[in-house]
């Protein structure tokens, strides 16, 4: 039996292409009527979602393995996985903001993977010089 996509859109419109007939291969049998299109809300990802989201499940959301894996840089994997944050529909939160001396980082290691701009690590330099 061929997989088709759960995506599949209307070649006329691009509205959501959604399931009629239902059919048995071991006995023939088929319903139609009006069903459900997504199963879930992952049912609704699309194939490169879907494959990212693997790659989290498998890598147990270790970015550094994710970077290997997908051969893509942090800030890449941020973005992929704010994507699919936004196509699953959780909303964004904001990340507490890490200590880089605590987390075992430097600033400019928290630059170079795309967690700090340079005005924030400026501000935490000044903070830091005046003892606030």
């Amino acid at each position: 039996m061929k997989k088709i996509n759960s995506n599949l859109k209307c070649p006329a419109c691009q509205s959501q292409l959604v399931p009629r007939v239902l059919a048995c291969d071991g006995c023939g049998l088929t319903v139609e009527g009006s069903f459900a299109p997504h199963l879930n809300e992952f049912s609704s990802l699309n194939p490169e979602m879907l494959h990212f989201l693997r790659i989290f499940v498998h890598c147990a959301g270790r970015i550094k393995d994710m970077e290997k894996a997908l051969g893509v840089s942090y800030p890449t994997i941020k973005a992929m996985m704010s994507q699919l944050k936004a196509a699953l529909s959780i909303p964004a939160t904001p990340a507490p903001e890490p200590e880089p001396q605590a987390a075992g980082m430097t600033l400019l290691d928290a630059m170079e993977r795309g967690e700090l701009t340079y005005e924030e690590a400026l501000r935490r330099i000044k903070k830091e010089r005046d003892g606030r």
